[in-house]
């Protein structure tokens, strides 16, 4: 720039023809650059390095260009220099110091199948792109339409564009199914002899037609009547209604991806799931719809058809079927079941999917019920007997911040249940929209195999007495797997899948913010606690939760976690108050709160169950000496097992409970220290266990060795907050073989029995002999009286709709009514 302002001012020339003022702007242009230019190569020695020769002025672009790939490679060799002795310092340090053993494992979102049982089906439907996708609210909804209605309209066409499925109905040509007629002629022929009118032709006609009449009456009562038009307007209605009340429903793509990908397969999809709340029918149709998955029919209760709400619910996909079946005359009632059995064979047929709730009921405790197996029977003869090729079982678990039902606090203090109706369906719908409830999440597990299930399941061997006898105990006589519907060659296969599944559908429940909260103020910190203190608690939790792959529902700061799960619960369950500028929360632990406040910790109580179980095993041995015999102890635990039968589900049926229990005993061991094992004795009890999954002549048991108690305090209160996770359950198990001890020459009603029981609970609670307020559950009673009459103590049988108890013919009754509460009260503390 600078040569040709000098050739204009050194040109005579030019200087001649051009203008003075001009020439006088050529001139403070050209000191203006010169001052500039050298500016600029001052600023830039100042800051090179005094090492360097370019001390000097530069003053060309070539030696700059070179200056600068100099400083470059400086810079890279001092960087190289600076990585490596970095890589260096880390290398001396992961010498010398010991490896971090309790690394996070990866969480994968994907509820998969069991590797055991359905390997095939665990290996399918799996899309790596979606598994680690954040979770999608379904009330949050991106149009991309144009237009009028796209814009103003969009819910309304939402719906419309929905994709479209066809629903066949069923018909009387039903009725025409040999299943069908046989059965009428059997009740027919049935009647007669009960009658005593053989041979008499126009009384024969005359019974045949009304057994006609009633089996096509049945038909009209239970079918579906799934229509699209009644769907997509229920979507649109559910769409604005479920945000008055609810924050939010999560679901994850990649468990929605594999429901897709299954429902291609044309096998009919069987949803399973968990039963919290009324609620749940409506959510999993909601959610199915709007992913453009074919919604399935539902097994509803009779007890849900109501005028007008028992019509809308037909169009969505509900069929009704009897909730219970009298075990005298429901074998008789062959009409009935051949009608049951028909319609669902023939909706498989036609291609629906199915939905039912393989608990029978909705939880009142919290805690996942045993399955009950009528519906799944029909389902697994469907198969068997060829009417369809596979079927594909989908567990579903549902979890709520807060229920929307209310709470079980009536029922579970012995007042019988208030059966629905059109008046109080529409008072809970206006009490639901005028509250606010949370966030609810939805987990799927991936599509598993019937069919692979039932040859993985089905037994080889003959079971022993003891193991059938537990499988039996279960069944309910009031159900029509209990009145002979399925041959008792499937029933084994059927209990290990029903298990299996409820088991699954249990562990891939998420965990909310309520539940760990309540869990954590109910097993720890009864008193009242520190907000501090209980964030730290919730931590550790949250640490323990993540390193057993249980999916939380939370995030973020755990007094921020705190103070939402307190807000949501409210005051009736917990209480926060300011003690010497310190905020402290408390739960009500007295009756009835404390049975409400259960139902949120009794979500985690399945998962810490085992270790509660060792825990109190090994407060119930002999440990003066310091020591503690590993087969004493692991008998002990299963014995424990076996009296909390009816309440947990401990391992999968394709799993042995001595290596599930082995296992969780490992888990203590290793993470919190349990004992002091010297790493021989732990490889000993690993390499047994390992050797004893072989089938091996020459292996030969080795004795197992003792272990030695570590009494930290840290590992004492581990240990006292274990045993009171599952303490308040034996508490009623106890107070209710106690409570028999009074009633052995005495036949009494159900409804009576649990009375006396509940009323002895209170009563012991007001004298603190017994601890947890919890404890007084009507629902656990009935558990323990199945497990007296499964362990041969009581005996019952029914009289119409009533159940009547009372003690079997035993030489010293109470005697053994004694031995039976003190095998159970063993477990807890010195109280009574």
């Amino acid at each position: 720039m600078m040569w040709p302002l000098k050739f204009i001012l050194q040109n005579k020339t030019i200087r001649q023809h051009v203008n003075k003022e001009v020439l006088y702007i050529f001139q403070i242009i050209a000191r203006m650059v010169d001052i500039v230019t050298s500016r600029m190569f001052e600023s830039f020695n100042r800051f090179s390095p005094s090492k360097t020769s370019q001390t000097d002025s530069i003053n060309s672009y070539g030696k700059t260009k070179r200056f600068l790939r100099d400083q470059k490679c400086s810079k890279k060799a001092i960087s190289r220099e600076a990585d490596s002795k970095v890589r260096e310092e880390q290398l001396v340090e992961v010498k010398e110091k010991a490896p971090n053993l309790f690394l996070s494992r990866p969480r994968s979102f994907l509820r998969l199948a069991c590797r055991n049982c359905t390997f095939t089906s665990h290996e399918s439907l799996l899309n790596k792109t979606t598994e680690r996708m954040a979770l999608q609210n379904m009330f949050v909804r991106h149009y991309p339409y144009n237009g009028f209605f796209g814009r103003y309209l969009s819910d309304v066409y939402y719906n419309w564009k929905a994709k479209k499925f066809d629903y066949p109905l069923a018909d009387d040509s039903l009725l025409e199914d040999e299943s069908v007629i046989n059965a009428i002629e059997c009740m027919t022929r049935e009647q007669i002899q009960d009658t005593q009118k053989e041979g008499d032709e126009e009384f024969y006609r005359k019974l045949k037609k009304n057994n006609t009449d009633r089996a096509k009456q049945l038909l009209d009562n239970m079918k579906s009547g799934l229509c699209d038009y009644v769907l997509r307007c229920s979507n649109w209605f559910f769409h604005k209604m479920f945000p008055l009340f609810l924050n939010s429903v999560l679901v994850h793509p990649g468990q929605i991806s594999m429901i897709k990908e299954a429902s291609k397969s044309g096998l009919p999809l069987i949803f399973l799931p968990l039963h919290r709340s009324h609620l749940d029918y409506l959510l999993l149709t909601y959610i199915l719809f709007n992913h453009g998955i074919k919604p399935p029919k539902v097994a509803a209760g009779d007890n849900l058809k109501l005028p007008f709400f028992g019509r809308v619910l037909k169009g969505l996909g509900a069929f009704y079927i009897k909730r219970r079946i009298d075990p005298i005359e429901g074998r008789k009632d062959h009409i009935y079941k051949s009608i049951l059995q028909t319609y669902m064979k023939h909706s498989m047929k036609n291609g629906h999917n199915i939905e039912f709730y393989i608990e029978g009921g909705r939880t009142r405790t919290g805690k996942p019920l045993m399955p009950k197996y009528g519906i799944f029977s029909v389902i697994v003869d469907s198969l068997m007997d060829g009417t369809i090729e596979d079927a594909l079982l989908v567990p579903v678990s549902m979890n709520y911040d807060k229920l929307v039902d209310g709470n079980f606090t009536r029922e579970q203090l012995g007042e019988p249940k208030k059966m629905e109706s059109v008046l109080s369906t529409i008072k809970s719908l206006w009490q639901s929209i005028n509250g606010d409830f949370g966030m609810v999440k939805v987990d799927f597990n991936q599509p598993c195999s019937l069919r692979e299930m039932i040859k993985a399941l089905k037994p080889d061997v003959e079971q022993s007495p003891k193991e059938k006898k537990k499988l039996t105990s279960t069944c309910s006589t009031s159900s029509i797997y209990g009145t002979d519907v399925v041959s008792s060659s499937n029933k084994s296969v059927i209990e290990n899948i029903s298990r299996h599944v409820v088991y699954d559908a249990c562990q891939s429940t998420s965990v909310m913010a309520t539940d760990a909260v309540a869990f954590l103020l109910l097993t720890r910190y009864r008193d009242g606690v520190s907000i501090e203190e209980l964030a730290t608690a919730l931590d550790a939790l949250r640490k323990d939760l993540d390193f057993a792959q249980k999916e939380l529902s939370f995030q973020g700061n755990s007094i921020d976690v705190i103070n939402y799960a307190v807000d949501m619960l409210g005051p009736s369950l917990v209480q926060k108050e300011k003690v010497e500028s310190q905020e402290m929360v408390k739960p009500r632990v007295e009756l009835p709160n404390s049975i409400e406040l259960s139902y949120y910790s009794n979500t985690l109580v399945p998962h810490f169950a085992l270790d509660s179980v060792i825990a109190l095993s090994i407060s119930s041995l002999e440990t003066t000496s310091g020591y503690v015999d590993a087969a004493q102890l692991m008998e002990t635990a299963q014995e424990l097992c076996d009296i909390l039968q009816n309440e947990f589900i401990f391992c999968k049926p394709c799993q042995t409970l001595e290596n599930t229990i082995q296992c969780y005993l490992e888990d203590l061991i290793y993470r919190k220290n349990l004992f002091i094992m010297e790493e021989q004795s732990a490889m000993q009890i690993r390499s047994r266990r390992i050797a004893e999954q072989f089938d091996d002549e020459d292996y030969v048991p080795h004795e197992l060795p003792k272990y030695q108690l570590n009494n930290s305090p840290k590992v004492l209160e581990y240990l006292e907050y274990y045993r009171v996770i599952i303490l308040p359950i034996l508490e009623c198990y106890a107070v209710s073989a106690q409570t028999m001890i009074s009633l052995t020459e005495k036949t009494i009603l159900e409804a009576d029995l649990i009375k006396d029981i509940l009323d002895n609970l209170q009563t012991q609670l007001l004298n603190n002999s017994v601890l947890y307020s919890e404890s007084v559950s009507s629902d656990t009673v009935r558990n323990a009286l199945k497990l007296f009459v499964s362990w041969g103590m009581l005996d019952c049988h029914n009289e119409g709709k009533l159940r009547l108890y009372y003690f079997k013919e035993l030489e010293d009754k109470e005697g053994a009514a004694k031995e039976f509460y003190n095998l159970i009260n063993k477990y807890r503390p010195n109280t009574m």
